[in-house]
């Protein structure tokens, strides 16, 4: 396989020379069509990197009067020179890569700082064009098996499903990042228009804004192609961590108002009635960004639709907790064909040549991409977008996030999804059954979604209200797919296709409706070994001036665990010989885990004990080391201040002690 030139992935970005004023780079800028500037020094060697966001700034703050611009120029009362270190606050730092540098070299410098800006330069060290990181990293994997391959004759070729879906994700992302610069400088110019407001008229203005407003909307789908497409290509990585959910929360209704052009009403934020308290907090792990990413799609359906209803004083959106799952619940949504939207917006793949995929929501209630988006990213978070059955508000759509990412054998199982149309009479008695066993109600009405669901959330039972004797195939399909994760399918008969159906490839049939449903679902729940029974290894810390009243490790004494106190590795390998303990924990104030996980990761005797780690940075380490099986829980790096946090701290610990001690059993 030839490599291609590094030609091929130089885009020409406008350049400016770092002692003109602020108001010439803009113009630079904008003549071009970029959203992008490098600053060169006299010479033409690149210095700075400049956003279209920033250099609007720096041209507003720098410039004492900027007018709009006339033939391309701006004319300016003033224009003074900024200061170096005024840009070195705003400006990215560039990376160089010359001309004549081989294309495997330079993929092997790219993959290593992927989110940095790179420059190519010729001998001289003149500035030629800025690197097109996107495309080069968008074929890296060929690029890189044909740059190491000694033998090409010996490579297999892809199959063609991995080519498409390759490609694919290539096509998202291209086209995501080049939609981006006409869409940043169209913000950029409407901004400059707003700027020169008082000579505006009241249309133009109300035009100005409109601009801004699909232009943020555009944007929103361009980012949301590119993170579906580092989704698809398994390179969007989470960050996981203890999440401030009030201040998450008021920053996802500024978004969400941003979105549906409410950002000029006076905002009205009501917080579900769990977060107004501050006596016992809400603790949740989550990656940030995406969680606050996934909640503004949420809130600006439930904004929409609540100034659709004059109902300003109601909540957008619900937090309802359920054994180890948070479930935000959209509120306000009665509508059955606006449900049903809802729903195939949940429900379609991505470019599928099906009818759904045009699902009429409209612009404000979100694009279906969006949906799609935050479908994909509660599944990274071990979670899923679904419909939750509640008494009294009917169906709602629900983000379902654990609140800690746990192995799957911890997490609940007290979910039953329901495969039926949204029938508000079979629903209420599904509810009332299952209520009363402590079972909470999912919603589907598409076979092919319920395996999605199963295969990303721990349910009990699958239950599908048959409504043809055409269904057997895709009863077969489910069966299949349930049979991994032992879960059970049950089949609501109607009495009027009794006669009819047969044998059918389920666990159970019922005939529909009925009471009887309990009898199908209790079931022994897994045997899991008492607190009492597990002998724990603790990983101290070799500083002994750490408090002694810590609560680590003296809560597994509370809990009737026999404790191994040991700040040495070669006499835990020892210990563990001698008193075989159940799992080891990792003292969180052991200052360099990294560190001291590779030391750890030579021993065999303790690698292959269950380790549990209590800090996000542990974790991250424990992670990167292949021989370790790694079960974290949060717990050190959470609030312990009040009897209901320390209580649910406690249960959340005990937990994962009973599963990692199983599962170092088996």
């Amino acid at each position: 396989m030839t490599l291609p030139s590094l030609a091929e992935f130089i885009r020409l970005m406008p350049a400016s020379v770092v002692t003109e004023p602020p108001s010439r780079w803009l113009a630079d800028c904008l003549d071009s069509q970029g959203d992008y500037l490098v600053l060169l020094n006299q010479d033409h060697a690149p210095l700075y990197g400049l956003p279209l966001s920033q250099l609007l700034h720096l041209a507003q703050t720098a410039d004492e009067v900027l007018t709009l611009p006339v033939s391309g120029y701006f004319s300016t009362a003033s224009a003074p020179v900024v200061e170096l270190a005024q840009i070195d606050d705003v400006a990215d730092v560039l990376q160089v890569i010359e001309w004549q540098t081989p294309i495997d070299t330079v993929i092997q410098r790219v993959a290593s700082g992927p989110e940095q800006r790179w420059v190519v330069v010729d001998r001289q060290g003149h500035y030629q064009g800025m690197l097109d990181t996107t495309r080069l990293l968008a074929n890296i994997v060929q690029l890189l098996s044909a740059a190491n391959s000694t033998d090409a004759e010996a490579i297999a070729p892809p199959a063609p499903e991995t080519m498409a879906s390759q490609s694919q994700t290539a096509l998202l992302t291209y086209l995501g990042h080049e939609l981006k610069t006409p869409l940043t400088s169209l913000l950029g110019l409407s901004s400059l228009l707003k700027i020169g407001g008082e000579n505006l008229t009241t249309r133009q203005q109300r035009y100005t804004s409109l601009i801004q407003q699909h232009c943020r909307r555009l944007a929103a789908w361009v980012n949301t192609l590119v993170d579906l497409g580092r989704i698809e290509s398994a390179t969007l990585r989470l960050v996981p961590q203890v999440i401030d959910l009030p201040a998450l929360w008021a920053e996802a209704y500024s978004q969400a108002a941003l979105r549906a052009g409410l950002e000029h009403q006076t905002p009205v934020l009501s917080m579900p009635p769990v977060l107004q308290s501050p006596s016992s907090p809400l603790t949740l792990v989550a990656d940030q960004v995406r969680l606050q990413q996934m909640l503004s799609c949420l809130m600006q359906t439930a904004l929409v639709n609540r100034e659709a209803d004059q109902s300003g004083e109601a909540l957008l959106l619900d937090i309802l907790q359920w054994d180890n799952w948070l479930g935000f619940t959209i509120s306000g949504i009665d509508d059955r064909l606006a449900l049903e939207h809802l729903s195939q917006a949940m429900t379609v793949p991505p470019f599928a040549s099906l009818p759904a995929a045009a699902t009429p929501l409209s612009a404000e209630m979100g694009h279906w991409l969006e949906w799609l988006l935050v479908r994909k990213l509660a599944q990274l978070h071990q979670g899923e977008l679904v419909m939750t059955v509640h008494q009294e508000r009917g169906i709602r759509p629900t983000l379902l996030l654990p609140i800690s990412p746990l192995p799957d054998a911890t997490r609940s199982s007290r979910f039953l999804l329901v495969v039926a149309p949204f029938e508000a009479e079979s629903i209420a008695q599904l509810w009332q059954q299952a209520h009363q066993l402590n079972y909470q109600v999912l919603m589907t009405t598409h076979i092919h979604d319920a395996m999605e669901v199963a295969t990303h959330l721990p349910v009990a039972a699958v239950l599908v209200l048959l409504q043809s004797h055409q269904m057997r195939e895709d009863l077969q399909a489910l069966k299949t797919a349930l049979a991994a994760n032992n879960q059970l399918l049950i089949a609501l008969v109607p009495p009027h296709l009794s006669a009819y159906l047969g044998e059918l490839p389920v666990d159970r049939e019922l005939l529909w409706p009925t009471d009887g449903l309990g009898s199908v679902l209790l079931q022994p729940p897994t045997a899991m070994p008492a607190p009492s029974r597990l002998t724990i290894l603790y990983l101290r810390s070799e500083d002994h001036s750490i408090d002694p009243s810590q609560k680590f490790p003296h809560i597994f004494h509370d809990f009737g665990c026999r404790v191994l106190e040991v700040d040495d590795l070669q006499q835990a390998s020892l210990l563990k010989r001698v008193w075989r303990p159940d799992v080891a924990v990792l003292d969180p104030a052991i200052a360099d885990p990294q560190t001291y996980l590779q030391s750890l990761s030579q021993l065999a005797e303790l690698t292959s004990l269950p380790l549990i780690t209590l800090t996000m940075g542990a974790t991250q380490a424990a992670h990167a080391i292949s021989k370790l099986s790694v079960f974290p829980c949060l717990v050190a790096e959470t609030a312990w201040n009040t009897p209901e946090s320390a209580e649910r701290m406690s249960a959340w610990l005990v937990q994962v002690l009973q599963v990692a001690a199983t599962e170092g059993s088996n």
